[in-house]
């Protein structure tokens, strides 16, 4: 049927359609379901495709006994699982187009569900609305619409139409750049930031009652209180517009006072549902003192105050607004309840899993371990998250594990299902209730997280459910105290003191392993964990292979994951990176390499995962059982991946022996090719120079007495101040020094290198390398000396400062904290090196200055051999070629903005292209090299001199422009990679792009 054809068959009874006789059931299989066909969306799932990935889901026909409030909308349509907008029927009778509540009704339930949009529909008109607007009570049916049209338009617009809603728009990310702008406000005001602040509100409102009432009560437990009672209100509320219970039963106890109905009805639900939610906490006469509270809550929880629809109120979105919650938690100060960042969130934000991570980690582990099994084998096996926070790896596992089973009924013995529209199927409540049983497990060391995480499970399973199919089951909900578990997962009681048992409260693995282990653990650096936990951090190291040097949290969950495993079983993360890279993970990564557990790595470079946070991530799949060869993918661009375009992802199989354990070089598919000709070609940088000649800077510990900018001078002396105090020191015991600069005097490739600073220099050169001065040849010889050291003596003599090697005696307090480079850094010529750095901080040193060291803030040194036949000038043009960027970000760790942190370590592996001298050609090219990269040199030097002289600048731009990509071209030329040249990627900007 075409779209003509459709109006047209509308056209010809519309008289009729229009009658309250013609009902919603038939709009939709007359009108609604072909015109959404047309827009190529398969709405029946006649593909038959798994029910977690359907593409359209069609809700149960309006029961008799529902209220309008626990109504769901009639169909959502999904990108897989992923729910991108609703559509709500009403029957042509009714005049959308001007009709207040259902307008009101539709924008709650895109609003709740944390949708751009959603769409009304009666076949008469057809309406969108932004749904990232807050409903509010006086709204009319213009407020947030966007789109109108009238039946009589949908033949010369459905084009448009189908740019905004068709399949291939969701499937395509077309839809996403569609409403792009409608998805800025959602982040802005969207239904997270708006509940947690009301349920903040709540907690210290409540906290501050029972506070008053109870005085006496510790902390802890008024925040296990508040969070149970919250818990039972909006469990109860959630309940009703699922149809579990009455509608506004609550509100009914709030409006006349009635609190005896109140805590009757608590005992009621605890005996009803009996998992624990409801167990009696507080004496009644507490609860009854801070009534007012609660009906102040459960007032705010009913529409118009509340603009919510609790009926498509999602789990994961409960999930994602427990996860903040509990980084805050209620203390007492000065005999008021306030709200303070728990310690270990203090200098972090909490981010959320975003539920597509999720859905991809659990089809590459959960999916794969079900496949071809029975719903017995299904039903035996342990899925878990050993740190669940709020829960939201189990509850898109729970739901995945219940789509498993739907597919696998629909094959073998439909009599197991209900059915509930055309092809559409639900589990019955019992068979759910076992999968939660037997099949999900979470550990979390915060016990309001664990309550949460429980919450939500309850919550989920109650999803679909209604008074008659939960009336056999007795107690409705299944107690879950040996599912979910409080506990320090990566400590068992035997590793624990007795009398630290409770504070660290570790927890006993010995009867549980699992089949399947996902999550997203905590990344936390040994340095916070000295402060947040310093009674954990050694029995880490005690106890943990990968707790190695500066190691991170997250390590020791991927090893103890990998030890509660099954002997077939996988594990599914999402971790950062930098594991790859940092010398921290070496014992990590032997670990993994050695016992073969790599399945699959997908690194997303670039591409920002979490919102408005700047961390490099990657999907790490791990199988218990050994394998030779694993994959790996990089991906391009998030939205390509997220709709799982073909061309998104390719991966390519490497083999687990060639993985290096200094550092792990890998290599996307499409650029494989590019890296072997370059490696083939070239030498290593150190094999090249030697080791002894790429070399860290010098290391005082004490820069602020050492280094100094000169005021003026002398022919014998220079001139300084420090701290307000005029100095004047001899010459002859100071060195050329370069202080960090982002200033016109920067490190930088082209601009010939001048040191800015001096540093004092109490040493001397001997046969062997260099020696300290003594303090009394500095007094007799360097008298100024002598007494600025004297002066500094405090800060100089101070143990802090460990000196190393320890000095032999006590009259060697003015020596620098490390004897490191002090040989080298004055070499006639040198790169300097920039370590964390972008692009074109190589700078050639002719001067002997000194340089620091000190981590990423530092700098390096690139020496050349006088011996050496390469112009120290090839080298400089090479290293910082985009070739050698690129292998800088495979072997360093790069940060947002296209930072590489280029240390020795990673210099040193760099590729550098071997020249036959005695080739002509190759010579040739050599030199035309250096020749280029000279002429570089001098022209920027040009348009420094030159600065604010537009006129000047201009030629000199060009020329160097010219003469860059002249260099550029003779690179090409040199490395010879024909078309995968254009692959290699340039590192500033695809940092800077995400």
């Amino acid at each position: 049927m075409t779209i003509k054809q459709l109006i047209e068959k509308y056209q010809s009874d519309r008289s009729y359609y229009l009658t309250n006789k013609y009902n919603e059931t038939l709009l939709r299989s007359d009108f609604l379901d072909p015109f959404f066909e047309l827009l190529g969306w398969d709405i029946k799932n006649n593909a038959g495709k798994p029910t977690n990935e359907r593409e359209v889901i069609l809700e149960e026909a309006l029961k008799a006994n529902a209220s309008e409030n626990s109504k769901k909308p009639d169909y959502t349509f999904r990108l897989f699982s992923e729910r991108k907008f609703f559509l709500e029927a009403k029957k042509p009778y009714v005049k959308i187009e001007a009709d207040n509540e259902t307008a009101k009704q539709v924008r709650r339930y895109g609003f709740t569900a944390k949708l751009k949009i959603s769409v009304l529909s009666n076949f008469e008109y057809l309406i969108i609305y932004d749904t990232s607007v807050k409903v509010e009570k006086d709204d009319t049916f213009q407020k947030a619409l966007v789109k109108k049209y009238h039946y009589t338009e949908y033949e010369e617009k459905f084009d448009e139409i189908k740019r905004l809603l068709s399949k291939e728009a969701v499937y395509s990310g077309a839809f996403d750049n569609e409403w792009k702008a409608i998805e800025t406000k959602i982040n802005q005001y969207s239904i997270d930031n708006l509940f947690l602040k009301q349920i903040n509100e709540w907690r210290k409102a409540l906290g501050s009652e029972i506070h008053k009432h109870e005085p006496k009560i510790d902390e802890q437990q008024l925040n296990d209180i508040v969070q149970s009672y919250l818990n039972r209100v909006l469990f109860l509320r959630v309940c009703e517009d699922r149809n579990l219970e009455e509608y506004q039963t609550l509100l009914k106890f709030a409006n006349t006072n009635d609190f005896k109905a109140l805590i009757k009805k608590f005992q009621e639900a605890d005996k009803r549902y009996n998992s624990g939610l409801f167990d009696q906490l507080l004496k009644d006469k507490i609860v009854e003192n801070v009534s007012s509270v609660f009906w102040t809550i459960i007032k705010q929880l009913y529409y118009p105050e509340s603009p919510y629809s609790f009926s498509v109120f999602s789990s994961d979105v409960l999930g994602s607004i427990y996860e903040i919650f509990l980084s805050e938690k209620l203390v007492i100060q000065n005999g008021t309840v306030e709200l303070v960042k728990k310690p270990e969130n203090i200098d972090r934000d909490i981010v959320t899993t975003p539920t597509f991570i999720i859905n991809d980690i659990l089809r590459n582990t959960v999916l794969a371990k079900c496949k071809d099994k029975t719903d017995k084998e299904i039903l035996q096996l342990k899925f878990a998250d050993i740190a669940c926070g709020s829960g939201a790896f189990l509850l898109e596992l729970f739901q995945l594990l219940n789509d498993i089973l739907i597919d696998y009924y629909l094959k073998n013995d439909k009599s197991k299902l209900i059915q509930t529209n055309i092809n559409t199927y639900k589990l019955p409540f019992e068979t759910k209730r076992n999968i939660l049983l037997n099949c999900v497990f979470g550990v979390d060391k915060d016990y309001n997280a664990v309550e949460a995480s429980k919450f939500g499970l309850l919550l989920k399973l109650l999803e679909s459910e209604d008074v008659n199919s939960t009336n056999k089951t007795k107690p409705v909900l299944p107690d879950l105290s040996e599912n979910i578990f409080f506990g320090n997962t990566l400590l068992n009681p035997s590793q624990v003191e007795k009398k630290n048992q409770t504070e660290i409260n570790p927890f006993d693995f010995s009867k549980l392993s699992f089949d399947v282990i996902v999550g997203n653990p905590p990344y936390l650096k040994s340095e916070d964990m000295k402060n947040i936990t310093p009674l954990e951090l050694p029995l880490y190291k005690t106890n943990y292979t990968s707790a190695y040097k500066q190691f991170d949290k997250y390590f020791l969950f991927l090893e103890q994951g990998l030890n509660l495993l099954t002997d077939d079983g996988i594990l599914g993360y999402i971790v950062p990176s930098k594991f790859t890279k940092v010398g921290a993970g070496k014992k990590l990564r032997e670990l993994l390499t050695e016992k073969e557990y790599l399945h699959s790595i997908v690194s997303f470079g670039a591409n920002q995962v979490f919102a408005d946070k700047t961390t490099y991530t990657c999907l790490l799949i791990l199988n218990k059982k050994p394998q030779k060869t694993f994959q790996y993918a990089e991906v391009k661009s998030l939205n390509s991946w997220k709709v799982r375009e073909p061309e998104a992802v390719k991966f390519a199989s490497k083999k687990t022996e060639e993985l290096d354990s200094e550092v792990w070089v890998l290599v996307s598919p499409e650029l494989t090719n590019a890296y072997n000709k370059i490696v083939s070609q070239s030498a290593k940088l150190v094999d090249l120079i030697g080791n002894d000649n790429i070399f860290n800077g010098i290391q005082t510990s004490a820069n602020d007495v050492y280094i100094f900018t000169p005021t003026k001078e002398d022919k014998k002396h220079y001139f300084f101040s420090k701290k307000g105090i005029e100095y004047k020191i001899e010459k002859e015991i100071t060195k050329p020094y370069f202080q960090t600069s982002s200033g016109e005097d920067n490190l930088n490739t082209y601009r010939t290198f001048k040191p800015n600073a001096r540093v004092i220099y109490p040493y001397t050169p001997t046969k062997t390398g260099v020696d300290v001065i003594p303090l009394a040849t500095i007094q007799k010889k360097f008298p100024l000396a002598y007494d600025y050291f004297q002066k500094h003596k405090t800060i100089l003599n101070n143990p802090k400062r460990d000196i190393k090697p320890t000095p032999q005696t006590q009259e060697e307090w003015h020596r620098y904290g490390r004897h490191q480079s002090l040989d080298s850094c004055g070499l006639s010529q040198k790169i300097i090196v920039g370590v964390l750095s972008v692009g074109d901080k190589y700078a050639i040193d002719i001067h002997g200055t000194l340089i620091s060291s000190g981590g990423t803030a530092g700098y390096c040194v690139v020496a050349i051999p006088e011996t050496s036949e390469y112009s120290i000038y090839y080298i400089q043009a090479i290293l910082n070629s985009k070739y050698l960027e690129w292998f800088s970000a495979l072997y360093g760790e790069v940060f947002r903005g296209g930072y590489i942190a280029r240390g020795t370590k990673v210099l040193k592996n760099l590729p550098i292209r071997k020249i036959d001298f005695t080739n002509t050609k190759e010579k040739t090219l050599h030199d035309k090299i250096v020749s280029a990269q000279k002429e570089l040199i001098s022209i920027y030097d040009q348009i420094d001199a030159n600065t604010g002289n537009k006129r000047a600048l201009t030629p000199l731009q060009a020329q160097f422009a010219r003469e860059k990509a002249n260099l550029e071209k003779l690179l090409a030329k040199l490395y010879d990679l024909g078309d995968d040249d254009l692959l290699i990627p340039l590192i500033k900007e695809l940092y800077e792009a995400n």
